[in-house]
């Protein structure tokens, strides 16, 4: 793989040493350095793919003082249920017997969700996808032609989830291809794009918190919201960050947080669908904390013990990340008894992990038990890793937990989701991560 030798991992037990939390840890890097990486500019900023090892213990650092506060937590609340209320208030005007695309829901309200949270950018998407499915007069632009610029960004992180893949997987000695080129110019022009797209904003931004600081403005009175890119930008370092370190943070920020979330929500319904008696559990649970329509808190979170099994055990049955990765280029080491030499990349199997029946009775069913009570003292450590463990485990996994339980607490509270092919396995594709490909559903209103 990537011209190294691939060890494949199947047992959570040769895991202590991969997911070491040392930051001194020969693990920390998790592939090697490739032209696609660097034409992305991912190989020395950001976290996925940086290989500048201190540059990313200060992104580390930066995204868990960020991601894990209350007030953040309290913000992105907030910004969740707004955004549940503008869904519901599309899926009302939708009849039981129409056939709607949740996935494509599912993104809509991430890509909103996200960009409000990551940088302020008030997007469109589930309003288009509305406009789509009613059949309203929507004609796409070409993205140049674009005056909104929420509506620019949602398209150009679109393209970028895409280029993500191109550049990735295809080796650069095939980019002058004839049949290849034509797609390496359009997503290099993409990227370019997005790069100006993104720096003139975050300098906007820059200034504008500037002025503020200037004239002395309060919290009270600033116009500048309080999300990432604010954060980002006024971080108490010695350095200043660049915009360059600034959006590939941001890119990071979106890809964690849209396209994960929508495949693990649709993986829920479709088992709910299954399991119609553990929705029936969770709508009391969710009734009982929170009411009939009173108004979701980060308080209420924690008391959801059901709702969180539901979406813990999803993760385990269709991990987003069916496979992770550990590169250690400097060093040899030892898994376990056995010894393995450096430029090694270690394949850690989670799908395999996550069902094996050492661990796991029955893995192949959904069982909430598995995760009521003191379930993280029966279950081992890494048999179950769907935010990863040690240094470079998922510093969003509160953040992600947060937003899923309202959500579901939301939505669930006003509809049921029948499946249009219930006798159908759930559909992915495959990038990095596990993409919901089509989920076909029908919403009923609860009585």
């Amino acid at each position: 793989m990537f011209g190294q030798r691939c060890v494949i991992i199947s047992s959570p037990k040769y895991l202590k040493e991969l997911f070491s939390p040392s930051v001194h840890s020969p693990f920390l890097r998790r592939l090697p350095l490739t032209s696609g990486f660097i034409e992305l500019g991912m190989d020395k900023e950001g976290l996925l793919l940086n290989c500048d090892v201190p540059k990313w213990r200060h992104n580390r650092k930066f995204f868990q003082q960020s991601l894990s506060p209350p007030s953040f937590l309290q913000l992105c609340t907030k910004y969740t249920v707004e955004y549940c209320e503008e869904i519901i208030g599309y899926w009302d005007c939708i009849k039981d017997d129409e056939v709607i695309r949740l996935d494509e829901w599912f993104r809509a309200f991430t890509s909103d969700m996200m960009g409000l949270v990551a940088s302020g950018s008030k997007e469109t998407s589930m309003k288009i996808q509305f406009m789509k499915f009613t059949n309203q007069i929507y004609k796409e632009k070409k993205i140049e032609d674009e005056k909104n610029k929420g509506e620019i960004y949602r398209r150009l992180r679109s393209e970028y989830a895409d280029a993500l893949g191109f550049y990735i997987f295809v080796p650069k000695l095939l980019w002058n291809l004839p049949f290849i080129s034509v797609a390496a110019k359009y997503y290099k022009n993409i990227l370019n794009y997005l790069t100006e797209f993104e720096i003139q904003f975050i300098k906007e931004r820059k200034q504008q918190i500037k002025i503020e600081k200037d004239y002395n403005i309060s919290d009270q009175n600033s116009k500048v919201r309080p999300d990432f890119l604010t954060m980002l930008i006024t971080q108490n370092t010695e350095d200043d960050p660049s915009p360059d370190e600034i959006k590939q943070n941001i890119r990071e920020m979106f890809s964690a947080g849209t396209g994960t979330t929508t495949t693990t929500l649709c993986s829920i319904v479709y088992l709910l669908a299954k399991y119609p008696e553990h929705e029936d559990r969770m709508v009391k649970e969710i009734l009982n904390v929170i009411g009939n329509d009173d108004q979701i808190t980060t308080s209420n979170l924690s008391k959801l013990p059901f709702t969180e099994a539901i979406i813990n055990e999803s993760m385990r049955l269709y991990p987003v990340v069916p496979i992770t990765y550990r590169y250690s280029p400097d060093q040899n080491t030892k898994i376990g008894d056995y010894h393995f030499n450096k430029d090694t990349i270690f394949a850690i199997n989670l799908s395999h992990i996550h069902r094996n029946s050492e661990y796991f009775e029955n893995p192949d069913q959904f069982i909430l038990e598995r995760f009521l009570g003191n379930w993280k003292e029966r279950i081992p450590k890494f048999a179950f890793s769907p935010f990863g463990h040690g240094m470079r485990n998922c510093p969003g996994k509160n953040f992600s937990m947060a937003e899923m339980k309202v959500i579901l607490a939301t939505i669930y509270r006003k509809y049921t989701f029948k499946l249009v092919n219930p006798n159908e396995p759930i559909q992915f594709k495959f990038t990095l991560v596990n993409d919901i490909s089509k989920m076909e559903v029908y919403i009923e209103r609860r009585k």
